[in-house]
């Protein structure tokens, strides 16, 4: 019997829902998060709402055209998260200027900041053109400081009235990120008082002001890391992952403020020069959530290896200390915390994907960054069976196993590279070379092309220490080949000989044993079940020590 046609649409409802579901599934599964090391999404679709970096996209027009060269003063600063919370001068004499290759930010980049350098660049600041609502938010910036600035170091304070001239609270200091508006509102602001870093917040329903402190050195570079929790109404400020200090204040959502401003507090109606930030700020992130244990390592190490600033605790990656070679750039990382929430798949800002790790535990990480050099090929360091590598190398740090791990790369950016044998190449001695990396250990050739130049490498065993980067395989031999031979009954080289002695393996590209024998002898091009083995190169190995290639044609 036909089914009914209202059963008919429920099961379509149903049908479609299922779909949703499996898309959405395969949607998560597939790719990783690509905000700063994998925290947070770039496409706006994440908890993160606001990411300077000036790095990249510091423009001297409001029309965020033209790049800022350096040393020029610069009217837009571009939001990388996209949710378009783009940051511009709001007058002429307020654009600060940016510094390139700061030996003391680890050749990065900043903005700096000045109070007062003259009637046409005094009181410099930037505004974005909206605020993102929310009830929890963490706030980033990276910034060195020049001068102190106002207000005092006392913490912690409250306060149910603006006080004029009360240099307790955070609003008479120097912002540094701030989302204020005037009043005593409930708003949210990162500030330095004096030679203190602050959290200064507001209460609209107990109209009070809320200030946490903690000491910051000047002329040195800094992580300033701010957090604000409505369910528990906790506010705390943290230097470079010093032990935060903390004050409970209101329980309310952050909804009151319009904007974020950069380099001042919001609330410039008090017009001193002390209220503006006189420094270099880096980078800015802010999340409209509180950010799980897992997420704060991660992106602390990535602050901390990008402008090689130390930090005080979970300094989990090592790689980016000089002593190892500086791996520095685009570190991205995945994790557990002690809460057991965890990271599991991450790209950042690099062309390394990692995920689906096979026993991570509380506590344990694998973080991974490059030394960014050239994606082109060269012809040297690689082992026996490789033609070439590219010459940027990855290395690795991990706390704990976390087991294996998927690993995807992305070779749109390979020069010269197309859907050839990849191969993923890894220092499985930590001797820092490949040279002697042999198949199916340091040589890993099972690889899936998932499309738009990206290959999968299911579940690679990576070590602490390990430096990774990828080659491609030699192609079949066709002449003037010295290891090649034709089992095609001619009579012409018809077998290969094998001068290993012991027991030898013979692999094909793919890293599967076709072929066992004991040597010396010679191969015939079968296989162990009788057959004829393939046209193709092929790895032969000698007591798992030796490895040579031989081509077999037909």
């Amino acid at each position: 019997m036909e089914q009914p046609i209202k059963d008919q649409l429920v099961s379509c409802v149903n049908m479609k829902a299922a779909i949703t579901i499996l898309f959405t599934f395969f949607s998560i599964q597939l790719f990783g998060q690509t905000g700063p090391a994998g925290v947070g999404n770039n496409d706006g679709t994440s908890a993160l709402k606001l990411w300077l970096d000036a790095d990249k996209n510091v423009y001297a027009d409001t029309l965020i055209k033209r790049k800022a060269n350096d040393k020029e003063r610069i009217l837009a600063w571009k939001d990388l998260s996209g949710s378009k919370n783009d940051v511009f001068a709001r007058t002429d004499s307020s654009r600060p200027t940016l510094v390139k290759h700061i030996s003391f930010l680890n050749d990065c980049n900043a903005v700096r900041f000045t109070r007062n350098a003259g009637s046409n660049n005094k009181r410099n600041y930037m505004e974005s053109k909206s605020f993102n609502f929310t009830n929890d938010i963490t706030i980033y910036a990276v910034f060195y400081s020049l001068s102190k600035g106002g207000g005092n170091n006392f913490s912690p304070f409250k306060s149910n009235a603006i006080i004029p001239g009360n240099d307790t609270l955070w609003y008479m200091g120097a912002g540094i990120v701030d989302a204020d508006v005037n009043g005593t509102r409930n708003d949210i602001s990162m500030t330095l008082t004096d030679t203190s870093l602050a959290a200064g917040g507001g209460d609209t329903i107990t109209k009070t002001e809320y200030t946490v402190k903690t000491p910051v050195k000047l002329n040195k570079a800094n992580i300033g890391c701010l957090k604000k929790e409505m369910s528990s109404g906790k506010l705390s400020i943290s230097v470079s992952t010093e032990d935060p200090a903390e004050f409970i204040t209101g329980t309310q959502p952050i909804n009151n403020s319009a904007k974020y401003t950069i380099g001042s507090i919001s609330n410039i109606v008090y017009g001193k020069d002390v209220n503006f930030f006189d420094g270099l700020i880096a980078s800015v992130m802010i999340f409209n959530k509180k950010l799980s244990i897992a997420e704060t390592i991660i992106l602390e190490n990535y602050l901390a290896a990008k402008y090689n600033i130390p930090l005080a605790k979970n300094d989990i990656y090592k790689a980016d200390d000089e002593a190892m070679g500086n791996y520095d750039f685009n570190l991205s990382g995945i994790g557990m915390g002690a809460d057991g929430e965890g990271q599991k798949k991450a790209i950042g800002e690099g062309i390394i994907e990692i995920s689906n790790p096979s026993d991570l535990g509380k506590e344990e990480f694998l973080l991974w960054a490059s030394n960014n050099q050239s994606l082109s090929f060269q012809t040297s360091d690689f082992p026996e069976g490789v033609k070439q590598r590219i010459a940027r190398t990855w290395r690795v740090s991990k706390k704990g196993e976390t087991g294996k791990v998927d690993l995807v790369v992305n070779t749109q950016g390979f020069a010269g590279f197309d859907n050839q044998d990849l191969v993923l190449l890894i220092d499985t001695d930590n001797n820092g070379l490949f040279e002697n990396e042999q198949l199916r250990s340091g040589m890993i050739t099972q690889s899936k092309y998932l499309g738009n130049g990206k290959y999968l490498f299911p579940q690679v065993n990576l070590n602490n220490d390990n430096r990774f980067t990828f080659g491609i395989l030699k192609s079949t031999c066709q002449n003037d080949c010295e290891a090649v031979f034709s089992p095609n009954g001619d009579g012409i080289s018809d077998t290969y000989f094998i001068e290993n002695v012991g027991k030898t393996l013979i692999l094909d590209k793919f890293g599967q044993i076709i072929k066992d024998i004991n040597a010396p002898g010679y191969w015939d091009g079968t296989k162990n079940n009788g057959s004829l083995a393939k046209e193709g190169l092929y790895f032969i190995i000698g007591n798992e020590t030796v490895q040579k290639t031989v081509s077999l044609l037909k």
